[in-house]
């Protein structure tokens, strides 16, 4: 009878014992549970598009280990620490490259195969889409980078208020940085401090930016105003410098006309002389040729007095 008591209260203090384990694991948070390193295996894989594998492998990667810390400073003791719950960021793909003639050519990457790149760029005050072939440019200088959606926009939007007020395009410039300032607001999705303050910054460039539009706007009129009158006030003072312009220029116009006229005149006057001249130089010719002949019969007789080789006719003959 003491052995069965004994074997009795064994068996119940293990029943107790078995149902405290198990009413103990069931309170343990599930996802220090998976922290054993056994996957569930109902849970399926993220599809990823192979343009963007590489940057929503490390975005995914990073909110696994953002989950896998609070999950163990949950079960830490002491103060509890919350974590900050992030939205996934948007990012995209810049490119820059140096075209075969030396032309830098960066922005954001729109598409890209093996003969051709398109890009989307700023030009001035515009943004445009140019497609450059891979023939054109430079292979080694081709250079891919992924960054945060928001920071591109961020820095067009600085880039646009940098050229504002310089009167040239200024309103595009203006339209430009508020519209690529709020469309950065939008694409921050995140809850931190950090963001927030971004966001909150953001706001007050808009804010200031379309304070310093109206601003430009009523300089600008102010400016065009004083170029009216500035004008006007100079008008009849302009008007007075073209005219004595136009009188200048007439006179130097009429000296070169007297000039040409003058050159006609000596040139048909020379020529008339020439035409006077001519037949006198023909009979001197003429006459200075049969005395060139005569020398030159007296000297053949005085070396052929027996005259054995045939005469020759000497002087000016028609045709020679």
């Amino acid at each position: 009878m003491k052995i069965t008591g004994i074997k009795n209260s064994s068996a119940a203090i293990l029943l107790l014992l078995s149902a405290w384990i198990i009413a103990a694991y069931g309170q343990v948070p599930r996802p220090i549970r998976a922290t054993g390193g056994q996957a569930d295996p109902n849970s399926k894989p993220a599809e990823i598009a192979p343009i963007l594998k590489r940057v929503l492998g490390v975005t995914d990667r990073t909110g696994t280990e953002t989950a896998e810390t609070s999950a163990a400073e949950i079960d830490l003791p002491g103060p509890i620490v919350q974590g900050t719950s992030r939205a996934r960021m948007s990012t995209i793909r810049t490119v820059d490259f140096y075209l075969k003639d030396g032309k830098l050519i960066f922005g954001k990457l729109i598409a890209e195969d093996r003969n051709k790149v398109t890009v989307e760029q700023v030009e001035e005050s515009t943004l445009i889409v140019g497609t450059y072939s891979k023939r054109d440019m430079d292979a080694k200088t081709l250079q891919v980078k992924t960054i945060a959606e928001s920071k591109y926009y961020e820095d067009l939007a600085e880039y646009f208020a940098g050229r504002a007020w310089d009167f040239k395009d200024d309103p595009d410039d203006f339209i430009q940085a508020i519209r690529c300032y709020e469309r950065a607001r939008k694409l921050i999705t995140g809850t931190s401090e950090l963001d927030a303050e971004r966001i909150k910054q953001m706001g007050d460039k808009v804010a200031q930016l379309e304070a310093d539009r109206i601003v430009w706007e009523k300089q600008a009129q102010s400016r065009a105003k004083l170029k009216e009158l500035e004008f006007q006030s100079q008008f009849e003072t302009r008007f007075k410098e073209l005219g004595e312009k136009i009188d200048a220029s007439s006179q130097k116009i009429e000296q070169a006309v007297a000039r040409l006229d003058k050159a006609v005149t000596d040139v048909q006057q020379n020529h008339d002389k020439l035409e006077k001249s001519l037949p006198a130089l023909e009979q001197d010719l003429r006459r200075r040729l049969d005395v060139l002949g005569q020398e030159v019969e007296t000297n053949r007789r005085l070396l052929d007095p027996f005259n054995a080789y045939p005469r020759r006719p000497y002087g000016y003959r028609p045709g020679y």
